[in-house]
């Protein structure tokens, strides 16, 4: 079920030249997709500010859409019913292999180009290690999470465990859901993204193992996009920001994970991802549906 939120922002009545942007009729909103990685309140908190500084600084009408699936997220970026969608760095890899989707501008969080995943135990836990967790529980995201599942999964293979044998799954759908199934003590352990993580740490958990650093979440368009919204992303997420202070001011203001605003993807930069989640999650990591992703499903 898709959640549509209506932008708050009002069109300025004099736009930069060449900050237009092309797409759907001028009567019809440009659509921003983003996955519920996290409740919907919080959703709403931290995207539809993008959503209205995208409608105050291009001229056109921007319409923020939630979806409860990654796969739908992809397949309405494809057809063109998102004119973007945030996508997590390996939900990107599976919408560049399902129609040619390309990053246009990467998140910055904190002003860094990269992010980690974690490995959350309770703050009373006895366990020291990953390989502590052998015979225990670990709580994922969503199968399509880079955060919450392929990295975190990565990791307990890393320590010599066997997912779905030495350690018994559970997915929670959302990053923070899985962590609070640590604190209920449904799990022994879950994966987050660092900035979940931060906030549980005074909450009654404890870091146990941070990822190396994974390329940071890009804005991507599908097949079909004109060169003009390409180029409109990019002045108002980067060249505007980075030539104007208040527009900077404007930026710093979003919640954490966006008010390092954007930069210019480097080449190639998802390729780890790629090559990860296929040595994690097998060769049909790119292109099985979600639920066969998950650990036991019968996908390797």
């Amino acid at each position: 079920m898709r959640l549509k939120v209506s932008c708050l922002g009002v069109v300025a009545a004099v736009l930069v030249a060449g900050v237009a942007l092309a797409g759907p009729p001028a009567g019809e909103p440009l659509r921003l997709g983003v996955v519920s990685f996290y409740n919907p309140r919080l959703m709403y908190l931290k995207y539809q500010p993008l959503v209205d500084y995208l409608t105050q600084r291009t001229g056109r009408r921007w319409e923020l859409t939630i979806s409860g699936s990654y796969d739908a997220t992809v397949a309405d970026l494809c057809s063109g019913r998102l004119a973007v969608a945030y996508l997590g760095p390996f939900t990107y890899v599976r919408a560049q292999r399902a129609c040619g989707a390309t990053p246009v501008v990467q998140l910055q969080t904190h002003g860094q180009a990269t992010y980690r995943a974690q490995i959350m135990v309770r703050a009373d836990s006895t366990i020291s290690s990953v390989a502590e967790l052998r015979g225990g529980s670990f709580g994922f995201g969503a199968p399509l999470s880079t955060s919450s599942h392929v990295v975190p999964r990565g990791m307990l293979e890393a320590a010599g465990l066997r997912v779905g044998t030495d350690v018994r799954c559970r997915y929670y759908g959302h990053h923070e859901r899985a962590a609070r199934a640590v604190l209920l003590g449904e799990v022994d352990a879950c994966g987050v993204r660092d900035i979940v993580g931060a906030r549980f740490v005074d909450r009654g958990l404890r870091l146990l193992a941070a990822s190396d650093p994974i390329p940071n979440f890009p804005l991507v368009v599908g097949p079909t996009a004109s060169v003009d919204l390409r180029r409109g992303l990019v002045r108002v997420l980067v060249e505007e920001p980075a030539a104007d202070p208040a527009t900077r001011r404007t930026v710093a203001g979003w919640d954490e994970e966006l008010a390092g605003g954007f930069a210019l993807p480097p080449d190639n930069v998802f390729e780890q991802v790629r090559a990860t989640a296929i040595r994690v999650l097998g060769p049909r990591a790119l292109f099985a549906p979600e639920a066969e992703l998950e650990c036991g499903a019968g996908n390797r």
